[in-house]
């Protein structure tokens, strides 16, 4: 969008911005842009095509949090035939941008306090994932990422390890799934509260998906002592008491899972829509998924030496 239609649709709920600023563009086609008034106000428009699809699932699931006592975004506004929500400005701490070697046990261990919370809470009419759809998440990772990224085919060992992730996925509790829960979507407020963003696409899923999120995010390195020692105070703080080692067998599987389809998922945001944005985040999401994918898989060494190479000399390329 352009400056002009941010203050347009800004003015219909009359906030009369004086200035308006780019945010972010997420990979769903989301838009936020900062809206400020002559009072030094501010609040965050987020545009979605309605053509595409509506904020109907973010405002009911925001709604189910607030009943919970979870901390979500306060919605002021919401226009469904323009695509227009106008929400609380929670400002910039997200945790990508503050996380550092001083503070990481400590947000690490809040947010996954936050995750329990989430995953045990009673959120009404939340779709399930289903088996068809982890599946073909999980395959954009072969049609996309391989075929048409990288102009390469897809070896027998990945359809396997497919096979085999979906059948583990299955083997875990299913729970309450944010299915985007990393660090660039958890905020700080300066009264030290975390708040979780963009969850409009969380269903009742596999337990492992968001402690990949948090524990193997896409933007650090993948370490497999360190994802243990958090897991061992995630599994202090569930109610349904599970090991460590299974914890981390749900983390291992969860991980794959998502790294795989959003290897797709961003290859396709880059050749249908030209987005470039998240490129340079692929290698190290890759990197990250054959961290976790177990040592007796031969997926792993197809990965590290067919896949990986080729990717980082098409981005050098791009």
């Amino acid at each position: 969008m352009k400056e002009e239609e941010v203050i347009n649709l800004s003015n219909k709920f009359n906030f009369n911005p004086v200035e308006v600023f780019p945010l972010k563009l997420e990979a769903s086609g989301r838009e936020y842009w900062r809206i400020i008034n002559e009072s030094k106000e501010t609040a965050v428009l987020c545009y979605l095509d309605p053509k595409i699809d509506d904020h109907s699932n973010f405002i009911n699931i925001s709604n189910e949090l607030k009943k919970n006592n979870i901390r979500g975004v306060e919605i002021l506004y919401h226009n469904k035939e323009d695509g227009v929500t106008i929400q609380e400005d929670l400002g910039d701490k997200d945790l990508i941008s503050i996380f550092n070697d001083n503070n990481k046990k400590e947000l690490l261990e809040m947010s996954l306090e936050l995750l329990v919370d989430i995953q045990e809470s009673e959120i009404a009419n939340l779709e399930e994932f289903s088996k068809k759809d982890l599946i073909n998440q999980m395959s954009l990772f072969n049609e996309i990422f391989c075929q048409k990224f990288l102009d390469i085919k897809s070896d027998d060992s990945i359809n396997d390890l497919i096979e085999i992730t979906i059948d583990k996925l299955y083997e875990h509790p299913w729970v309450n799934c944010h299915f985007d829960f990393e660090r660039r979507n958890l905020v700080l407020k300066d009264n030290n509260q975390l708040i979780v963003i963009d969850y409009q696409d969380m269903k009742r899923g596999p337990i492992g998906i968001d402690l990949a999120g948090i524990l193997a995010d896409h933007y650090f390195e993948a370490d497999i002592s360190n994802i243990k020692r958090f897991i061992n105070f995630y599994s202090t703080k569930i109610n349904s008491k599970y090991s460590d080692d299974e914890c981390f067998e749900f983390t291992r599987w969860g991980c794959i899972q998502r790294n795989l389809r959003i290897l797709g998922t961003l290859s396709n945001l880059f050749l249908v829509k030209n987005r470039s944005f998240r490129l340079k985040d692929m290698p190290l999401i890759l990197k990250n998924l054959i961290t976790m994918i177990p040592n007796e898989h031969s997926s792993k060494i197809f990965l590290e030496k067919n896949i990986e190479p080729l990717l980082l000399k098409t981005i050098e390329q791009l």
